[in-house]
This record gives C-alpha cells, structure tokens and sequence, in this order.
C-alpha cells in the first residue's frame, strides 16, 4: 500500500493532468495575426461561397438589413434581401450576372438595370473580391489577439481601420472592433462592431460548390 503522502501526490499529479488535456487543452492559444494571414491567403482560393449578412442598428448609406444567397469568385451572385425603405422592410430576390442586376420586389416580375447599381445598396460580390473583400480585411487587420481555439475554430479578435472595412461594408466611417471566427484557414464568421453600437454580422459557408448564375426567365 502507498504511503499516505504518496497516495496524496498521486491524485494531485492525476487532477492536474486531466485539467491541462480537457476542454481545447492548457497550452498557449495560436498566434492571432498568424491565423488571419492563413486565413487571408485561403479566402483568395475560394471560387464560391454562400452566405448570410445581418445588419443591428443603422449604417449610414445602408438600406439592406440582412442578406443570403450564394456568389462566386467571377461576380455572380442570386439570392433574396430585405432592404428598408421608407421606414418599412421590402424582401427583394435578385439576380446579378454579367453587366445585369435583375431584382424582384414583392409583386410583380423582375426588372433588369445595370450591375454597376448594386453598389448603391450593397454588393455581396465584394465579398470574394481580393482587393476590397474579407481576404484584404483580414490581412490587414492589427492588434489580433486570439481569445478562444476549440474543434478547429479559432476566435480573433482585432481592429480593422475603416478605408479597408469600407471596401467590404459601405458607410464605416471609423475603424471598427471586429471578431473573426476562422476554420480550415478559412473565414466562417466576422462580426463587425461600429462606434455607434451598430453591428454587421457576415457568415460563410460552402464553399468552393459548383454555382452557375443564369440570369431569370
């Protein structure tokens, strides 16, 4: 039988292992700006992504409050919107293909303009651009910090100075606090937080899926 002194280190040795290997583990957590610059160079390879944007409170120059559709590398882009617009929420489906923006409001058809006017309410195809999109922001991206690493997904934390956010989330006027989500160096969730309180959330998910845009019959 073990002495008693023995029989007391040997549960103190077996509590401290099983604290430091549980739970994500007791190591140090990855280095944030390392992370974000994998996970810039990954996002520049993605061809195509579905994703989801949600808009908390006003942003200047904004009319979308939330967002889902899928886009590709080329500039492609389908999917449906809520758009405000004199005081009430529309739902618009639209199409973007080519040098046309086909949209449909609650009634009726769709109506064809020129793509250049998407812009005046929001892109999503600036998404995957590399010179404005999230692989420019999360390049130059400073002070990350990562707060949380657990099941391959890695939390960053980091400001982004607001002539990058821009390109990405029109109407930053300041830089903005800002939360990256990271896995397979790619970016799953950036959560963008303004001085004003006003907060953008862009979620992506599958990507690299075949997508062909076909502007509606």
């Amino acid at each position: 039988m073990l002495p008693r002194r023995a029989l007391i280190g040997s549960l103190v040795l077996a509590l401290v292992a099983g604290c430091t290997s549980s739970g994500g583990g007791g190591g140090s957590l990855p280095d944030g700006p390392d992370l974000l610059a994998k996970a810039s160079a990954g996002m520049k390879s993605v061809t195509s992504t579905h994703f989801t944007i949600k808009v908390d409170g006003e942003l200047p120059g904004v009319t979308v409050k939330d967002a889902e559709g899928d886009l590709n590398a080329a500039g492609e882009s389908q999917g449906r919107a809520k758009v405000e617009q004199f005081g009430q929420l529309i739902e618009v489906e639209y199409v973007l293909v080519g040098q046309d923006l086909h949209f449909k409001g609650p009634t009726g058809g769709y109506t064809k303009l020129p793509a250049a006017l998407a812009g005046q309410v929001y892109d999503p195809t600036a998404i995957l651009d590399p010179d404005k999109g999230v692989a420019r922001v999360l390049a130059d991206a400073r002070d990350a910090k990562t707060v949380s690493s657990d099941d391959g997904v890695a939390v960053v934390q980091a400001t982004v100075p607001k002539d990058v956010v821009a390109g990405l989330v029109p109407g930053i006027d300041a830089d903005v606090a800002s939360e990256f989500s990271l896995k397979d160096e790619r970016l799953q969730k950036a959560l963008f937080t303004l001085p004003s309180g006003a907060k953008v959330t862009i979620e992506l998910s599958d990507f690299n899926k075949p997508l062909t845009v076909s502007p509606p019959a």
